[in-house]
């Protein structure tokens, strides 16, 4: 107990903890800080400024709403094929298509040839069923004022408060009995299925993956559709029944929290390390009396604490408003949430990260395992959806909204094989880094001998070369 309150202290009173603290302060406050507390100023009538196609998560609805927020789904393909055109037809124009390719999702820019842009007319014009001129010459509100993510603030419908209003059940009602034109409203000429086709067909000339042409994305940026009364009660009665209110915001936060724990922590363990070496106190420790297991189970330990202690205390900013809430509304409410979700969620992310910066700092001596991680970091950043798209593999797990309740318990069986995988290969490398520091303290492992040796042979190899 001794040693490990002396790890703790050590990485409490080092420069690389406190710049720890406020890398992982810096994130928190610009993604999560204030969620909650808007969240329940929503609820009692106060609407935030960026309302965008939610509703108030901790309202109930009632049948007099005009609206019950928005759903993703495939259930409405007419739509999808709506925006997706639409959205065709604006990138068209520019001739500027938006990939998002991986490892990273940055945005990139693809530009098509004029053979290919001769192609996407064509596809365009069997889509639509209009001419090449009457492309061109598109009346007013040909497209919706609004198409999934895409608004046209000119015709679309504000009220006295500048909040967007979206058509109710007598709007569609109203529009669905109009007779239409396809010059004068898009009507889609072809079935959704080879709409698919086509654009299969765009992806392939873009070249690049996460444009909006594939399934996925056009199903995530075009398939909104309006809740009805029974889908919004149903997800309100998850919140509360389900989630016990606090689960919603817990998920959220350590998906945020997630991103900064999925580096960051390495910095501490590989700064440890390497600080023995600069301090030269490596043969001291070398010759303690315990054991090489103790010493690194201990230092691993204390860093993992050091770490989860300031995410803890950080939630208790979203977790007491949740409480008073609860209180005032006469709602029962999980008091332990977030320590839970914080430890089946991100203490395997934690784990795996630091058991990462011990085994690689402890093998070669260098901060490579900084490097090794940033890379994993970035791969898995780009490579895992924001929810819903747990691998067995995945480092940080992804659920970046206050709902889709059901997504996560769909997928929980993976969740859990996921985060014991990531547990049991964080003791398999704290195993070996404990074996690599006991042949070390033998002799048996010299890095400096290891790195000139190999120097040397690489050396060798290009005289050899050169002689010859």
């Amino acid at each position: 107990m001794k040693l490990y309150l002396r790890e703790c202290r050590r990485i409490a009173a080092s420069f690389v903890y406190f710049l720890f603290i406020a890398v992982l302060i810096f994130s928190w406050w610009g993604k999560f800080r204030g969620v909650t507390k808007t969240e329940i100023d929503w609820a009692n009538g106060k609407t935030p400024a960026n309302v965008g196609f939610d509703r108030p998560l901790l309202l109930e609805p009632t049948e007099e709403d005009d609206y019950f927020g928005m759903k993703t789904s495939e259930d409405n393909p007419e739509e999808i094929m709506t925006g997706v055109t639409r959205a065709l037809l604006m990138e068209y124009e520019d001739n500027i298509y938006a990939a998002y390719p991986l490892p990273a999702r940055n945005y990139k820019a693809v530009s098509l040839s004029d053979e290919e842009q001769a192609r996407v007319l064509e596809i365009l014009c069997e889509i639509t069923g209009l001419t090449v001129e009457q492309l061109n010459n598109l009346p007013q509100g040909y497209f919706p004022a609004v198409t999934g993510t895409i608004i046209s603030t000119g015709s679309a419908d504000f009220d006295e408060d500048g909040n967007l209003h979206m058509p109710g059940r007598e709007d569609k009602a109203a529009n669905g009995n109009e007779e239409t034109d396809k010059t004068k409203k898009f009507i889609s000429q072809v079935t959704y299925g080879h709409f698919k086709e086509l654009m299969r067909e765009m992806e392939t000339m873009i070249g690049e993956e996460g444009s909006q042409y594939s399934t996925e994305m056009m199903i995530t940026y075009f398939g909104l559709s309006e809740k009805n009364y029974e889908e919004a009660c149903a997800e309100y009665d998850q919140t509360f029944k389900g989630d016990k209110v606090t689960g919603s915001f817990a998920r959220l936060f350590c998906d945020y929290m997630g991103l900064s724990l999925g580096l960051y922590p390495i910095f501490i363990l590989v700064f440890m390390w390497l600080k023995d070496r600069f301090d030269n106190t490596t043969e001291l420790l070398y010759t303690r009396r315990v054991s090489s297991l103790k010493l690194v189970l201990t230092r691993y330990l204390a860093s993992i604490t050091m770490v989860l202690i300031p995410v803890i205390l950080l939630s208790f900013e979203s977790l007491m408003p949740l409480v008073s809430f609860g209180s005032e509304h006469s709602v029962s409410i999980d008091l332990f949430a977030y320590i839970k979700y914080i430890l089946w969620w991100l203490l395997p992310t934690i784990m795996i990260v630091s058991a990462m910066g011990t085994f690689f700092t402890l093998l070669s001596d260098s901060p490579i395992a900084v490097l090794l991680q940033f890379l994993w970091w970035v791969i898995d950043k780009g490579a895992t959806g924001l929810s819903g798209d747990t691998q067995i593999t995945t480092l940080m797990i992804r659920h970046n909204t206050l709902r889709g309740y059901e997504l996560v318990q769909d997928t929980l069986h993976v969740i859990c094989v996921n985060r014991l995988l990531m547990a049991g290969i964080s003791i398999l490398f704290i195993v070996l880094s404990a074996w690599i520091l006991q042949q070390k303290r033998k002799g048996k492992i010299n890095v400096a001998n290891l790195y000139e040796r190999f120097l040397g042979t690489i050396k060798n190899k290009f005289s050899f070369i050169h002689t010859k």
